[in-house]
């Protein structure tokens, strides 16, 4: 076993309604993250697989339990989290440079560096020639692209990202899941990644974390063994389908249970 650069501890999630009661949005959750791991994890629709990304990156307080990076307890967001979001949350005044500059701005490095930095991940994100651009002028693959390298030019010690390829259209979303996957693989960085796609889950995760219906628990871990560095074509072999298989059992299984919960009882 590795080194844990994340960990989840016992957390615990209610929200308050107008009516006065709370809705239990996560129930005592345990994971990790080794250092270098690309974990994803997938559910059903309301399940609470981004308010617990929420709580990681430090947008949400838990109701209970804890998260500990590199054995610290994070409250509040810092730049020790990288995060990137299905909408692509791009400065739209700022040239495409500058987004990605911003963060290094901020934490007063130099200029010689930044441009050094924002070469590097304009480069690896195929947008050299495109520093100028606004993102008005960009497609949505071009500005996730954008997000992407500004959330890694800071060198986070993990990359949250929750959805942020579900606004694009299959084929984009195809090579953005291979860019990301050679990216992570080139820079070792840790990652934890929520989606809807169970695809895109196996394709790209070295760990799978099924959750339950609401409200969200893990319901099962699963290592995914398939070697790298890999290409769309496992997505056709055995070892991936049958992996496949697995995970839409353990979801649908939740996805009735969610159903049946939400149906009027009778009398």
């Amino acid at each position: 076993m590795g080194e844990k650069k994340l960990v989840i501890e016992n957390v615990t999630k209610r929200f308050a309604t107008p009516k006065g009661d709370a809705v239990v949005a996560l129930e005592n959750i345990s994971a990790y993250v080794e250092k270098s791991e690309f974990v994803t994890i997938v559910g059903t629709s309301g399940c609470g697989k981004s308010t617990l990304l929420k709580i990681v990156a430090g947008l949400e307080r838990p109701t209970s339990g804890r998260v500990l990076l590199d054995g610290r307890e994070t409250r509040d967001p810092g730049a020790d989290r990288g995060m990137v979001f299905q909408s692509y949350t791009l400065y739209p005044w700022l040239t495409v440079r500058e987004n990605i500059a911003f963060g290094l701005r901020l934490k007063k490095v130099s200029k010689g560096e930044i441009d050094d930095i924002v070469r590097y991940y304009l480069d690896k994100v195929g947008l050299t020639g495109f520093d100028t651009y606004f993102p008005k002028a960009l497609s949505g693959g071009m500005k996730q692209r954008v997000a992407i390298a500004r959330a890694m030019a800071n060198n986070p010690e993990i990359l949250l990202l929750d959805e942020p390829f579900g606004a694009l259209d299959a084929q984009t979303r195809a090579l953005m899941q291979e860019l990301l996957l050679q990216l992570m693989e080139e820079t070792r960085m840790t990652v934890l990644f929520v989606t809807h796609d169970i695809d895109e889950a196996i394709f790209l995760g070295d760990v799978v974390y099924v959750m339950t219906a609401r409200p969200g628990r893990i319901k099962e871990e699963i290592k995914v063994d398939v070697p790298h560095p890999r290409s769309p074509d496992i997505k056709m072999t055995p070892m991936f389908l049958d992996l496949k298989k697995k995970v839409v059992k353990l979801i649908r299984e939740e996805t009735i249970k969610a159903v049946q919960q939400s149906l009027p009882k009778g009398d």
